[in-house]
């Protein structure tokens, strides 16, 4: 649900869509997804009926993939906060060398502008992947609700095999 929240405050247009028309679809997306959730019969389903309903909703091909997908999103991130620190390194050497040469704060100022642009082109690809990956939960909406309401039945029953899910965290 977190992922769902934090994409939810995304605010860039991506595929023609605007921030607000992005947070009504995924808020009907929310709404219907929970709403078929819940099927006939959930209530009177034994633990292992309800581990395998969750099984089957985390293998669904929609969401393998979705995972797959944010899975390389995320090494991407991380491959470029540590380009950033390189960045930052050399930064602080050019900082430390044009505060020596004389003359040379003009090195560091374009540097810092250099910088400055970079850094808002980062944030514009950041928010439009964003807004992307916004766009793919709502494919997936259905698979997460239904292993949201699974999750509270099984703790409702006091599943085992949910307490040991929870245990190992």
């Amino acid at each position: 649900m977190l992922v769902v929240a934090l994409l939810l405050g995304a605010s860039y247009d991506v595929v023609g869509q605007t921030p607000s028309t992005m947070m009504g679809d995924l808020q009907s997306s929310l709404s219907a997804a929970e709403a078929a959730a819940k099927r006939p019969g959930d209530e009177s389903l034994s633990c292992d009926a309800l581990q395998s309903e969750l099984v089957a909703s985390a293998r669904d091909p929609a969401v393998q993939s979705f995972v797959a997908k944010s899975g390389a999103a995320a090494q991407e991130k991380i491959d470029a906060m540590n380009s950033a620190a390189a960045g930052m390194a050399a930064q602080s050497a050019i900082t430390i060398m044009s505060s020596v040469v004389p003359g040379g704060a003009w090195a560091g100022h374009a540097a810092n502008v250099a910088q400055a642009q970079a850094g808002q082109a980062q944030a514009a690809r950041n928010m439009q992947q964003q807004m992307q990956q916004a766009q793919e939960v709502m494919t997936i909406m259905p698979q997460l609700m239904r292993g949201q309401r699974v999750m509270d039945l099984a703790q409702q029953k006091d599943c085992k095999w949910l307490r040991d899910a929870m245990a190992a965290r």
